[in-house]
């Protein structure tokens, strides 16, 4: 079976980015082969590209999550069939029309939830896990750039356990940071006289999805001298910064899945794009402000 995949011999802007088409070789034990039908796109998919950051080789391969068909499984599986439709976390890269990916990293897609939405959830679902589980038993929280994938359903986890969200975004997103369930601030000067205004008392903790300088010091100001501060951006922050990995757990990424299902939770993919406008899609989330999640389609 053969694959067409997204890759970059050299890093850069969007325009580096190319079509590659491979014959796949001879499935592996504990692997599935899968069918891609939406991927995610993440912000660290980008920066690897620009260089920001360089894992591996050139040239490189990108993506993280998927959700599609399986079309070749290891029968000493037990569980899964060729024809289930999955969803889950890749292996070396998700931007591809076929993947293998470890059985262990799939769970099912449920019917209620459309391929573009199913695509986009694993790398999301499992970074907010990791920073609830992080966080512990906490009262308060700020989250700066709340209106993104990972902030999206930060807020929501935690509101469900009873913790009080002020969450930053742009003046556009202000009033979808409420929808779900945080109070909303505009970043930018004069910031933290605005959270002062909403939450005068110190945050038990914030948790930086964007890295900007402004974010760092105003989570230093904001936070308990004991509190945690923690990023996901990648960047070199200060010191008393935690960097915050995501910990791919599938147990995780079925509560998340299980709580959209249900219409507990809410997803929201801002954007998607085929395939072939890859390139598209990379520039988009290289500059920002997008709601939700954006997402390729095969």
């Amino acid at each position: 079976m053969k694959s067409t995949l997204l890759i970059a011999a050299t890093y850069g802007q969007s325009d580096v980015l190319k079509y590659v088409t491979t014959e796949l070789p001879e499935l592996a034990a504990g692997m599935a082969r899968i069918k891609v039908k939406a991927a995610g796109i993440n912000p660290i998919d980008a920066r690897k590209m620009t260089g920001e950051f360089r894992f591996g080789q050139l040239p490189q391969t990108f993506g993280t999550e998927f959700a599609g068909v399986i079309a070749d499984i290891d029968p000493a599986n037990g569980n899964w069939s060729i024809g289930d439709e999955v969803l889950g976390s890749g292996a070396a890269f998700t931007h591809a029309t076929v993947i293998d990916v470890p059985i262990g990293n799939l769970i099912a897609k449920p019917i209620s939830i459309d391929w573009i939405v199913a695509g986009t959830l694993a790398g999301v679902s499992q970074t907010a896990m990791t920073i609830l589980d992080e966080l512990g038993n906490i009262d308060s929280l700020l989250i700066h750039g709340g209106s993104g994938g990972v902030g999206s359903i930060t807020i929501q986890l935690a509101v469900q356990k009873g913790i009080k969200v002020v969450a930053t975004a742009s003046a556009k997103n202000q009033e979808y940071l409420q929808s779900l369930g945080a109070i909303p601030v505009v970043y930018g000067p004069g910031l933290i006289d605005r959270l002062k205004a909403v939450h005068p008392a110190p945050f038990d903790a914030s948790i930086d999805m964007v890295g900007t300088d402004e974010a760092t010091q105003t989570s230093i100001e904001s936070v308990k001298p004991d509190g945690f501060i923690g990023s996901i951006s990648g960047k070199k922050l200060a010191p008393q910064v935690t960097a915050v990995w995501v910990k791919r757990n599938p147990a995780n990424l079925q509560y998340v899945v299980d709580g959209i299902a249900s219409g507990q939770l809410t997803w929201n993919v801002d954007k998607s794009y085929p395939f072939d406008k890859a390139a598209e899609a990379y520039t988009d989330i290289l500059d920002g402000h997008t709601r939700g999640k954006l997402a390729l389609v095969f």
